[in-house]
């Protein structure tokens, strides 16, 4: 069984990707540009308003009835989602993909998912264990989800492209660092402004904090000039993907002090620039972030932990190289390739059981 049968066998659901906007459309992005050389792909979702989105979702599910209606090659769906309405628009096609008798995979993003469980058990229980196979990003959610008693799980690592290296002339000796995500509260960016006000006296000459994302932009905007912080941080605005390699050549320490994570792109893509990373002990980033070896993790909303982590790799640049070669030398499994055959051994597994 060749990979274009594989291919053929295989429909993807899950949100709108192009542009990638947001951790799951990113992940869509790169298995269409990186794997698949023709890609079944239903969306069902896109970043619009709500009356939008259900007129996606009925349109999507009349779609998609008659996709398994008429395309016999197709075998396997394999859905990405994650908490809250994602998870319950995933139900539909789950159902509708067993009526059809398919194998179902429910590919679960998002650090929220945790926290969504427990406020719905009894329905997150009853779907994933309908599911042919759940997957998830790190050794944590696996131990999360083996809990519930599931046991067809597998880890699949968050697919990364392989780095653009260029050399990038810098006018100041300061350390840029970059912070990329959701401009909201539980990604802990305004809990590192508010340590940067703290000890602006230390940090104003020393570095270069440079801020990418959507989301609360104003408020953010509002609280770097407030803070008196403009003279050493920028937002950026949204981040596109050749803004991205090349902030992601200039920066050597990417910062995402995080309340809730699945396993960001932005840490692993860090990784792959040789960037030392400060984050958070939450969701999977343990599993790609090893504390002291190549970045600090700390507690959420811990801000001198922070600050100490920060300031020991402004004043200790054997530290900062280190830790910069360690996650080069641990990003390997996150490339296009590896992911790939993890991804297919699993497809086919599946496509041999019918």
């Amino acid at each position: 069984m060749n990979k274009e049968q594989i291919l053929k066998s295989v429909l993807t659901v899950g949100c709108g990707y192009n542009p990638p906007r947001g951790g799951i459309a990113h992940v869509i992005y790169y298995y269409d540009k990186f794997i698949y050389n023709k890609f079944k792909f239903l969306r069902v979702s896109d970043r619009t308003n709500k009356f939008n989105n259900l007129l996606i979702l009925i349109c999507s599910l009349i779609k998609y009835f008659f996709l398994l209606l008429f395309d016999r090659n197709i075998k396997i769906i394999h859905i990405h989602t994650a908490s809250n309405l994602s998870f319950v628009r995933s139900t539909f096609f789950l159902r509708i993909g067993h009526f059809f008798k398919k194998k179902v995979i429910m590919h679960i993003h998002g650090g929220g998912f945790r926290s969504y469980y427990f406020g719905h058990k009894k329905f997150v229980e009853k779907n994933l264990h309908r599911c042919d196979y759940v997957f998830t990003l790190s050794l944590e959610w696996l131990n999360f989800y083996r809990s519930l008693g599931l046991k067809r799980i597998k880890i699949i690592e968050n697919i990364i492209p392989y780095p653009e290296h260029f050399q990038i002339k810098t006018s100041n000796d300061r350390l840029h660092i970059l912070f990329i995500g959701l401009i909201h509260e539980r990604k802990g960016v305004f809990d590192l402004l508010e340590m940067l006000r703290d000890h602006s006296g230390y940090y104003k000459d020393k570095i270069y904090l440079h801020i990418g994302g959507n989301g609360e932009t104003q408020l953010l905007k509002e609280r770097i000039k407030k803070f008196g912080l403009s003279s050493f941080v920028k937002f950026e605005g949204w981040i596109d993907e050749n803004k991205k390699v090349e902030l992601m050549n200039l920066c050597k320490v990417l910062v995402l002090p995080s309340y809730v994570e699945g396993l960001p792109l932005s840490i692993l893509e860090a990784m792959s620039y040789n960037m030392a990373i400060v984050s958070t002990r939450v969701g999977g980033i343990p599993s790609a972030v090893k504390n002291n070896k190549n970045g600090f993790l700390i507690q959420p909303g811990y801000t001198s932990e922070l600050h100490n982590s920060l300031k020991m790799l402004v004043e200790d640049e054997d530290l900062l190289n280190s830790m910069c070669q360690k996650s080069t030398e641990s990003i390997e499994r996150y490339y296009p390739m590896n992911v790939e055959k993890k991804l297919f051994r699993i497809y086919k597994s599946l496509l041999l059981q019918n």
